[in-house]
């Protein structure tokens, strides 16, 4: 067993709250990755997030130079691209933590079923951070988080279940990625709430199963 947290009301926990705890987190993905004993051994994060904006992915962006720098590879899966700005980061050969493998090492969860999957990050098949389903919005309601440090068991489970994951998703449409990119030299104020027509549906927004 390792790091559990729970979110008991959106009110007990603010931004930089949340960030903290994801950074505490991946300090400990990090101490594993750089262990002298593991520089000829492949390194490979695995995430699932509901978004590019979703605390998970906002914090592995933000550890990306650390993790690039013990030769880390990335394999991601977003079930919303938008908002735009924040894909654009995780597009760019120049910041993304996919590097120049971006446009193939990230796919999109387009199916309105697949937002049951819960986010997760796992490093291979040793370590393992889970959290809520992808369908819930975590600013408005209860969460739980659990990360399993040294639990082989549940980040061969975790692992097994990103392959079938990513098996049925869809590489981001060249169109959103074209728009990404150009967005990186725009005016990003103007994009902080723009909704996209890539991401979950409207019908799903609208769906009593949304608000499970």
């Amino acid at each position: 067993m390792g790091i559990g947290k729970e979110i008991s009301s959106p009110m007990e926990s603010d931004d930089s709250a949340e960030l903290d705890y994801f950074f505490e987190i991946l300090d400990h993905f990090h101490d594993l990755v750089s262990q002298p004993e593991r520089c000829d051994t492949l390194k490979t994060f695995r995430l699932v997030a509901r978004s590019p904006e979703s605390y998970i992915a906002r914090a592995v962006f933000q550890y990306r130079e650390k993790f690039l720098a013990q030769g880390a590879r990335f394999n991601v899966i977003f079930a919303n691209l938008s908002p735009v700005h924040y894909l654009s980061e995780w597009i760019s050969s120049q910041s993304s933590p996919c590097a120049e493998h971006a446009e193939s090492a990230i796919r999109w969860a387009r199916r309105p079923n697949l937002v049951d999957a819960h986010e997760q990050f796992t490093l291979n098949d040793e370590c393992s951070w889970s959290g809520e389903s992808m369908r819930r919005d975590v600013s408005s309601r209860f969460g739980f988080y659990l990360f399993e440090e040294s639990c082989r068991d549940t980040a061969i489970i975790a692992e097994r279940s990103f392959h079938a994951l990513w098996r049925v998703c869809e590489t981001i449409p060249a169109s959103q990625i074209k728009r990404a990119k150009l967005v990186s030299d725009t005016d990003f104020s103007n994009l902080q709430s723009e909704p996209s027509s890539l991401g979950l549906t409207e019908s799903l927004g609208n769906s009593p199963e949304f608000t499970r």
